[in-house]
């Protein structure tokens, strides 16, 4: 009756639900995928990974079959396509035959020619000048980005060319000449839209030195910056990799005065390498009572890393006795105070909170609160975290043995040597969490058993005898886990045996996994077949019924999220998600990772923990949909390997553009996904054809 009552309610918040127009429709034009069979097969060529037929297709005399095949050959990433690609891109197709093939140039492996995505940018419409850009920033070299940099566009590719010369740098590839145009635009334009995409390079990229010569301006811009502005959230991270004390304050103040969460968070995180100042470690405290819990958490986690004065651990004691039920911000916390406390307040009381996390029975709070113990100094947290380590719940037992791992690292590295008793007793806990043959415990012990001190106690025994128990599709993380564990033990003959097993194994990312463990160990690259696995096939008449832009309708524990999904761009996966939500399969399922101003993800409707999914694979699906705010994506541990895991943006995101498949974007409840915590959960999920809006 309860569920009843439930779904009628549910269903009568749908009604007043006010569904905004369709956005996607911008992203690339309809070409009637669902009911034009000849469409279909280049896509059943592409789901079946033959590159071989979609690059025949491009020779059509059909335009809309060339420009399907082009957009198909972005996620078939088939080398051999990049000279027909060419032809189309530089030949008078139409308009979307010419923008699919400089967006499938983008996604190639091996080398593009610059020159044709030049003259696209510099003579073509819009759409492919824009598509030619974003290719250029993901495959040109150095003098490619200098003529980008040089380029003269209209106010329309301004965007386009921020973000192009900001992709060149994710990929290493700088030049001062595109760090100028970029201060520019970051210090000239009027459009905030053109300001925040400029200064995305500034916050992305690992190193200073590219944009050395210009960080006074960089930081002027950010001080005359409005408090609004989004580009401070960019801005923020680069001022801080340039590592200077002075800079201090300009990040306090952001971090107080930023209207927008996100940037608070960003200011949170620029503090990251600066806690050995008091008074950094001051404003995260502080920050600590932010009305945005995101902020509270990300102030938390990066007080984790810090060791701080007594008396401010104090602080950190009080705020927890103040807020002992937050476990999201007081599990970082917990950290702080067990690094930092040599006292006998500290120690009792981290104790006492892991104690009470346990006896509540809240495995996620008890998973949180459990890697503080691994700063504890006695021998009996060692029991402890022991005992811990096999629990029956993956998820303690997962965090028990991570904070083993880095309990034994930390004591390792300051004494070569530490008791045979203690050595023992970690071993059987790092092997045990292997061999119970979890994905998480192996992910979270697999990698420690690689130290000297294990693999003479046998732990390449122990990963090879493992790996003989898993199997795919459930179990492909915990097998790469091994594989790369394997790599770094010493050489063996058993251990050269099993690598060699596996890289004739059936699944791509393990053969590829493997034959770089393999060559760790012989020096020599190790070839291995192409080739894929089984993936079901498109249920087109689903898609047909589902219309275009489908909705997936999430009501979770804090609202309503509609998701406009796009069928035509992203066939396989949002009919898949389509048939686990009309299933129920989503109903309880929790949001078990948010990152504040990243991403909020869920969709393991086998574990609820990150590491399950529906118990098959579906293929990569790249689109033309950006990373923007609200852009719903699919979770893989490599291509070809997506399930049931989604996520959603918090923010701009690029450099995940053509890396991961983006099937939808948020149109209603984006600040019910900016509420959305750790462990909250999805209580139903439906779906909307598009031809009842």
């Amino acid at each position: 009756m309860a569920v009843l009552l439930r779904s009628t309610i549910f269903s009568c918040l749908l009604l007043t639900l006010v569904i905004p127009p369709s956005t996607l429709a911008q992203s690339r034009p309809s070409d009637h995928l669902r009911d034009e069979y000849d469409l279909q097969k280049v896509v059943n060529a592409q789901v079946k990974r033959d590159g071989e037929a979609v690059i025949s297709f491009l020779d059509s005399d059909d335009p809309a079959i060339q420009a399907r095949a082009a957009f198909a050959l972005a996620s078939v990433q088939d080398s051999t396509a990049i000279a027909p690609l060419v032809d189309l891109l530089t030949s008078d197709a139409e308009t979307q035959v010419r923008a699919n093939a400089a967006f499938a140039l983008g996604q190639m492996p091996g080398t593009v020619p610059s020159g044709p995505l030049l003259k696209a940018v510099a003579n073509d419409e819009p759409e492919v000048r824009s598509l030619a850009l974003e290719a250029l920033g993901k495959t040109g070299d150095r003098a490619a980005l200098r003529q980008v940099a040089e380029l003269d566009v209209d106010a329309e590719q301004t965007n386009a060319l921020a973000l192009s010369i900001a992709r060149f740098g994710l990929r290493e590839v700088h030049d001062s000449l595109a760090v100028d145009r970029l201060i520019t635009l970051l210090t000239e334009s009027d459009s905030a839209s053109v300001r925040r995409d400029a200064a995305y390079y500034f916050g992305r990229i690992q190193t200073t030195k590219p944009w050395q010569h210009r960080a006074n301006d960089v930081r002027r811009a950010i001080t005359e910056a409005d408090p609004s502005d989004a580009a401070a959230m960019h801005l923020l991270l680069g001022i801080s990799r340039l590592g200077e004390p002075e800079d201090d304050a300009l990040i306090f103040d952001w971090l107080r005065m930023a209207t927008d969460w996100r940037t608070r968070v960003n200011a949170a995180r620029a503090l990251t390498p600066r806690t050995e100042r008091p008074a950094v470690v001051a404003a995260l405290t502080q920050s600590l009572n932010d009305s945005i819990p995101h902020v509270a958490r990300t102030a938390a986690t990066v007080l984790s890393d810090a060791t701080i004065a007594p008396s401010q651990s104090d602080a950190l004691i009080a705020w927890v006795k103040a807020h002992p039920d937050r476990w999201r911000v007081v599990g970082p916390l917990l950290q702080s105070i067990a690094r930092s406390s040599d006292d006998p307040v500290g120690r009792p009381f981290v104790r006492g909170i892991v104690r009470r996390y346990a006896s509540q029975r809240s495995a996620v709070a008890h998973a949180a609160a459990l890697p503080a113990l691994g700063f504890l100094k006695p021998d009996r947290i060692d029991q402890a975290l022991v005992a811990a380590a096999s629990h029956e719940d993956p998820r303690i037992a997962a965090a028990a043995l991570t904070a083993i791992a880095d309990r034994w690292e930390r004591r390792h590295a300051v004494a070569d040597r530490l008791s045979p008793a203690r050595v023992s007793r970690y071993f059987d806990a790092l092997a045990s969490g292997v061999f119970r043959g979890d994905v998480a415990t192996i992910n979270a012990a697999a990698p420690a058993l690689t130290d000297s001190a294990f693999t003479t106690q046998g732990a390449s025994g122990i990963l090879v005898r493992t790996l003989d128990q898993l199997s795919t599709p459930d179990d492909l993380e915990g097998i790469t886990a091994i594989l790369r564990a394997l790599g770094d033990v010493p050489t063996s003959d058993a251990v050269a045996a099993a690598l060699r097993e596996q890289t004739g194994h059936p699944h791509p990312v393990i053969r590829q996994t493997a034959a770089s463990a393999l060559e760790n160990h012989t020096g020599a690259p190790v070839p291995v077949d192409g080739g894929t696995v089984e993936t079901p096939p498109i249920d087109w008449k689903a898609a047909e019924e589902l219309g275009r832009h489908p909705r997936l309708v999430l009501e979770t524990n804090r609202g309503v999220v509609v998701i406009e999904m796009d069928v035509e761009q992203a066939p396989q996966t949002v009919t898949t998600l389509a048939q686990l939500a009309q299933a129920g399969e989503y109903e309880g399922v929790p949001f078990h990772r948010v990152v504040p101003n990243f991403v909020v993800q869920g969709g393991d409707v086998a574990r609820g923990d990150g590491w399950g999914g529906p118990g098959f694979t579906i293929r990569s699906e790249f689109t033309r949909i950006p990373y923007h705010r609200g852009t719903a994506g699919i979770a893989s541990a490599g291509k070809d390997t997506e399930g049931s895991q989604y996520f959603i943006t918090h923010s701009m995101q690029p450099h995940l553009d053509g890396r991961y498949t983006a099937f939808g974007r948020v149109i209603d409840g984006m600040d019910v996904v900016d509420a959305l915590l750790p462990d909250d959960r999805v209580i139903s999920a439906r779906i909307l054809p598009d031809d009842e809006m």
